[in-house]
């Protein structure tokens, strides 16, 4: 396996993404008559948890609880994943894992922003986010001879509808430094159940378009980066699938561990990358966090 990269790919980028966009993002119901909307899911490493008496629902996407107090919670945790280019191991990326909430402001990790909407089980949100996408050529020796593709951000809004047993979540990133000019949009349905007393269990599975400026940046081959062996191609607008298992369990106190599994099938135009081994890319993700206050 090789040491950590400076930079993770967007590949992974997209995991920590998820990771965050399914904690914060992604909350039970509370069961009970006469509710309205259902509170916020306990963060990694909060102490929350459900009333008394009251059960943790099923498969409710939520959205950045919004407290009059400040919520802070840190930890560290690990990212395994497969790259998905030719020849490139498996790479192990050590992570800290940060969680600020207050009012209608949050911060998570690689992702901050404003709830701008809550009405009921309707949610809606705006977010800036890190996204380093692209490869390094010192992936593998299949790539030596490419350029790197450099870091950038990307600007997203969502809407998140919470029901039971199904929710739902659809959104949109662009990339607002010019680097590779490129937009994903995502369509989401969450599920999830208690996990006895002590967590809960999470599922997604949709969609994901990315645009052909973001296929060809991460997954192109340019003129003059081609060789026999790596012939030059162009990326084109490609439809993925994303499939996402995810659990969290408060262990003792006000620590938390999260662990979340995904896998992003490949279309068709990122498939044909001759820089591609594969259809999918798969990853796991494991944090560990304590809850300040």
């Amino acid at each position: 396996m090789r040491p950590a990269q400076p930079y993770p790919d967007a590949m992974l980028l997209r995991l920590l993404a998820t990771l965050f966009a399914m904690v914060t993002l992604s909350a039970p119901a509370v069961a009970g008559e006469g509710q309205g909307a259902a509170p916020p899911a306990p963060q990694p490493g909060s102490a929350q948890s459900a009333p008394g008496g009251q059960r943790p629902g099923v498969g409710v996407p939520g959205a950045p609880a919004a407290p009059d107090h400040l919520d802070l919670a840190i930890g560290g945790g690990v990212v395994f994943a497969p790259r998905p280019y030719v020849g490139a191991n498996a790479t192990v990326i050590p992570i800290p894992v940060i969680s600020l909430r207050y009012k209608r402001l949050y911060a998570e990790g690689i992702r901050g922003g404003v709830q701008a909407l809550r009405r009921g089980t309707l949610t809606g949100n705006v977010f800036l986010q890190a996204n380093f996408e692209g490869l390094e050529a010192d992936h593998s020796a299949f790539l030596e001879g490419m350029d790197d593709r450099s870091m950038s951000a990307d600007a997203g809004a969502e809407i998140v509808y919470r029901a039971r047993p199904i929710g739902f979540r659809a959104g949109v990133l662009s990339d607002v430094l010019g680097r590779n000019k490129g937009q994903e949009v995502v369509v989401q349905a969450v599920t999830g159940a208690p996990l006895w007393s002590r967590g809960f269990l999470l599922a997604s599975i949709g969609p994901r378009w990315l645009s052909a400026n973001r296929v060809d940046y991460e997954y192109g081959v340019r003129e003059s980066e081609a060789t026999p062996a790596r012939p030059a191609y162009t990326g084109t607008s490609s439809w993925n699938w994303d499939l996402t298992l995810g659990a969290t369990i408060r262990i003792a106190g006000k620590w938390s561990l999260f662990t979340l599994f995904s896998r992003e099938a490949f279309g068709g135009p990122i498939e044909r990358s001759p820089i591609v081994e594969g259809g999918a890319a798969y990853s796991l993700i494991s944090s560990l966090t304590y809850a300040l206050r």
